[in-house]
């Protein structure tokens, strides 16, 4: 199915990895096609640019991403091989949320230094795990305390568990890093405390969907929407749990891990036929994660909270000033450039007067 010329664009993959998916995602295409690669190079661009858009359409894909990540795969080789295909504004992925907040360091630092102890075990449960808000909520508090057993038992300050992610049934690693293992012990004797709600009482109301928190992806995002407010955090776009998920991504690239050890911890799709290679990826992350996560992930901030928020505080009435400056010497410069427009009025006449003055002197002489 797949020629020479297919061939020798994925030969310029920089991994072997990289060529493995973008060779799965370019024979997918092609079975759906049911055509040769000469056939399909043999279309015009709008019949070509038909197909791409038709493909990702398709209900062979299990979500947006995957259809998105094969699209983009067909448009590099014919970029490389046949020419760049017009879309025309077709929006092939989902848009990037230029709306939402990126979460920094310091940005969680000081959230997690103003959280109460439930606040607390959710950040530090969500910043190990680097899940989807779904999947965290729907760990069950059983499962998780035989996790923190073990983790206890073997004397391990980072216990690793194998999962699967529900979307894609993409195996994952899950982690439990040093902050779940001493913050979700303390929210469970705490919360024992409380008494359960009567869900009989009324059972149209929406419950937590979390036997852990007892929260569900609506509350998620207002607890983390409240400690950014409580921190003073100074906000580039919409405060979302989801970001925190992006968040780990990121520390866990900046921290030397490569895409694809990225996708098994936070449950993208991987190469499944390999168990060899996943076996490998996961004993190199549980060799590599401490060390990004002293680096990288940890919330024990040493600074307290309260010198964080004065700072923020003091930052934002630096700001109020300097806008307040701005906004009379913009004042100021206005009102010299009209003072300026009226002299040079004032200058005009004076000289227009002047010339017809001359004139009229000499109208009389001659």
């Amino acid at each position: 199915m797949l020629n020479q010329q297919v061939e020798n664009w994925l030969s310029e993959c920089r991994t072997p990895n990289t060529e493995r998916q973008y060779r799965i995602r370019i024979t997918n295409f092609f079975k759906w096609y049911n055509g040769s690669v000469e056939q399909f190079l043999a279309l015009t661009p709008q019949e070509k640019r038909n197909f791409v858009l038709r493909f990702q359409n398709a209900p062979i894909h299990k979500s947006k991403n995957t259809a998105g990540s094969h699209v983009v795969a067909i448009l590099s080789f014919l970029r490389s091989v046949d020419m760049p295909l017009d879309l025309r504004g077709k929006t092939l992925r989902y848009k990037m949320d230029i709306s939402s907040h990126v979460f920094t360091n310091g940005d969680l630092q000081k959230m997690f230094d103003v959280a109460d102890l439930k606040d607390k075990a959710l950040l530090a449960l969500a910043t190990s795990l680097g899940w989807e808000v779904s999947a965290v909520l729907a760990l069950k508090r059983d499962y998780v305390e035989s996790l923190i057993a073990k983790a206890k038992s073997e004397g391990q300050s980072f216990y690793y568990f194998l999962s699967q992610r529900e979307k894609t049934n993409a195996p994952r690693l899950g982690v439990l890093n040093p902050l779940v293992l001493e913050w979700l012990p303390k929210w469970f004797i705490e919360s024992d405390k409380y008494p359960k709600r009567n869900r009989i009482a009324n059972p149209k109301r929406n419950y937590g969907t979390s036997d852990i928190f007892d929260i569900n992806e609506s509350a998620a995002n207002k607890i983390i929407q409240r400690l950014a407010r409580r921190a003073h955090i100074i906000t580039t776009g919409r405060i979302r749990f989801h970001k925190i998920r992006a968040w780990v991504m990121s520390n866990l690239s900046r921290a030397g891990f490569n895409e694809f050890q990225v996708k098994f911890c936070v449950g993208k799709a991987i190469p499944l036929e390999d168990m060899t290679y996943l076996n490998t990826l996961q004993e190199q992350i549980a060799e590599k994660y401490p060390a990004a996560y002293q680096d990288y992930l940890s919330l024990q901030s040493t600074v307290p909270a309260k010198a964080l928020i004065a700072v923020s505080k003091e930052t934002e009435l630096m700001k109020e000033e300097n806008r307040k400056l701005k906004q009379q010497l913009d004042e100021m410069t206005a009102n010299t450039e009209k003072q300026i427009a009226e002299i040079r009025q004032v200058l005009n006449a004076v000289a227009h007067g002047a010339i017809k003055l001359r004139g009229d002197r000499a109208s009389e002489s001659e």
